[in-house]
């Protein structure tokens, strides 16, 4: 079974039932406790009532990866890199996508600001 690092985008499209991403829910999914936290406030936002059974879900979904401290190194270096293109990315995406790179395997988003980039597997 294939891996995907899932970051937060890619977890808010699968509870909001993006057909575009529900060949992926069979997948193994890995994220972090960043992930989660995001994903967090988009729940905590949206479905306020129903939020703690929203992300007992979310976390049913997944695998959680511990980081490491050269992830948050890789990750921002990758900030930086991509800040220099002028891309806007966030902290807790590039320490997510450190972590796809660190264990290779893809990273699942569709933030387009990584659209372009190596290793990601860009769903909208």
């Amino acid at each position: 079974m294939p891996s995907y690092f899932a970051d937060s985008y890619a977890l808010i499209e699968m509870l909001k039932g993006n057909k575009n991403y529900r060949s992926f829910q069979s997948e193994r999914l890995i994220t972090t406790e960043f992930n989660i936290c995001e994903a967090g406030f988009a729940v905590c936002r949206d479905y306020p009532e129903n939020a703690p059974n929203v992300l007992k879900t979310v976390r049913k979904m997944v695998t959680l990866q511990e980081t490491r401290d050269e992830d948050y190194c890789s990750g921002a270096a990758w900030r930086k890199m991509g800040s220099d293109k002028g891309k806007k990315l966030s902290t807790i995406d590039c320490v997510g996508y450190a972590v796809a790179n660190r264990l290779n395997i893809p990273f699942l988003t569709g933030d387009r600001e990584f659209a372009d980039m190596q290793n990601v597997q860009f769903v909208k």
